[in-house]
């Protein structure tokens, strides 16, 4: 229903190509449904070619004169998520991106120097998906907990990224930091401030990795029986449960 109503949109002009499509936050407001549900249908929009996600920017109705190129560095990068997205970051070759870019794989590494440099491409543009929207959101816990599903929304969008070392990643960074200072605000100390982030972010990977990478977990049919938006709504859940936990012996509500 969500899907359909936006290429609707799409097809009839209201969204023109170059255009950004609703967020997976304002869908969920709007529709009054789960981070995950909202995922699937930017998804299915993806998968139909209708809308892509541009480096260093968000999703955006596909089709204009900024967007895909041949061969471009960020035509790769972008083919390379895709893949990633669908099948897992060890489906991601050289080989695999060239049968959806065209050209020989070799000539691939004219643009991407080698593999472990398109994997940091990679997280670096899915990690630029991570929307602040904070100025609305009232300080201490709400903001926290705003932050925190800014990053298991990307997270479940990619859950390749799990496995990928971030490193010290700008946008990762700037969301540690929006962490950071409000937990301080809250009266932590700033070195435990920091710890308090570390632990936040690594239960949001670590989940990601559980449930739907390669983790001792990621077999998830001993615990769940369902279709796949169950499974997504189920993560969900899941996550926010947790988030209510860790929350709870940081910030009391």
């Amino acid at each position: 229903m969500i899907a359909a109503h936006i290429r609707n949109q799409i097809k009839a002009g209201e969204l023109k190509p170059g255009d950004r499509v609703p967020s997976v936050r304002m869908i969920s407001v709007e529709w009054r449904v789960a981070h995950a549900t909202a995922t699937k249908a930017l998804g299915i929009l993806r998968d139909e070619g209708l809308v892509e996600a541009i480096p260093g920017a968000r999703t955006v109705v596909a089709g204009y004169a900024g967007g895909r190129r041949d061969n471009t560095r960020d035509r790769i990068v972008l083919a390379a998520i895709e893949i990633a997205d669908v099948y897992g970051l060890a489906a991601v070759t050289m080989r695999a991106i060239a049968g959806r870019v065209g050209g020989a794989a070799m000539s691939l590494y004219h643009h991407v120097k080698s593999r472990p440099r398109l994997v940091t491409l990679m997280a670096e543009t899915v990690l630029a998906e991570i929307v602040l929207q904070v100025d609305d959101v009232p300080r201490g816990r709400p903001r926290v907990e705003s932050v925190a599903r800014s990053l298991w929304t990307v997270y479940l969008r990619h859950p390749w990224l799990a496995q990928v070392d971030l490193g010290g990643s700008s946008p990762l960074t700037a969301h540690g930091e929006h962490v950071t200072r409000e937990l301080v605000e809250q009266g932590a100390d700033p070195v435990n401030a920091f710890r308090y982030q570390v632990l936040l972010h690594g239960f949001i990977r670590g989940l990601t990795a559980d449930l739907f990478g390669e983790g001792p977990m990621a077999d998830t049919s001993w615990w769940f029986a369902g279709d796949v938006k169950g499974l997504e709504d189920a993560a969900d859940e899941m996550f926010a449960l947790g988030l209510r936990g860790l929350l709870d012996g940081l910030i009391p509500a």
